[in-house]
């Protein structure tokens, strides 16, 4: 069963991990939180990258969603974690990709609406696991798998 995947922040690092895990069958992405854009701005920009080229899906937008691949993603445009319904999608792994939240304090409010994991796209402090492709990814992506399969059984 695929984990249920939303996106808190749809600026370059949530555009690639989208476009990069679309297909992986381990994520069912059902949500985005971008406070910045539109959804049809956040559709646009997922489509056309100046360095990453054309993404090979056709994404487009309503006003609440982006659908790509007659898939739907709904969409919100909330400034802070908790003022996003993770809980009435169901999400099970949020990746935190708008570089504001970076504290157990303030990555709080995603466990507090039942979220099992948090991956945050930069360094965290105290206490979490950090890991940096070419500089301690081989020792910690083991890690970082085993943590995130035992959270989702």
């Amino acid at each position: 069963m695929a984990a249920r995947v939303g996106i808190n922040g749809l600026g370059r690092m949530g555009r690639l991990l989208l476009r990069a895990a679309w297909q992986a069958p381990e994520f069912d992405f059902v949500h985005v939180n971008e406070p910045g854009c539109t959804a049809e701005v956040a559709a646009h920009l997922l489509e056309f990258d100046s360095l990453h080229g054309r993404w090979g899906q056709d994404p487009s937008a309503t006003d609440d969603a982006i659908h790509v691949d007659e898939r739907a993603l709904s969409y919100t445009r909330h400034d802070t974690p908790e003022a996003v319904p993770w809980a009435d999608h169901g999400i099970d792994i949020v990746f935190e990709c708008s570089g504001a939240f970076r504290t157990p304090e303030s990555l709080a409010p995603y466990f507090a609406q039942g979220v099992k994991k948090v991956i945050v796209s930069a360094p965290v402090k105290d206490g979490a696991l950090n890991v940096v492709v070419g500089i301690n990814d081989h020792h910690r992506m083991a890690e970082l798998g085993q943590a995130i399969a035992q959270g989702l059984k």
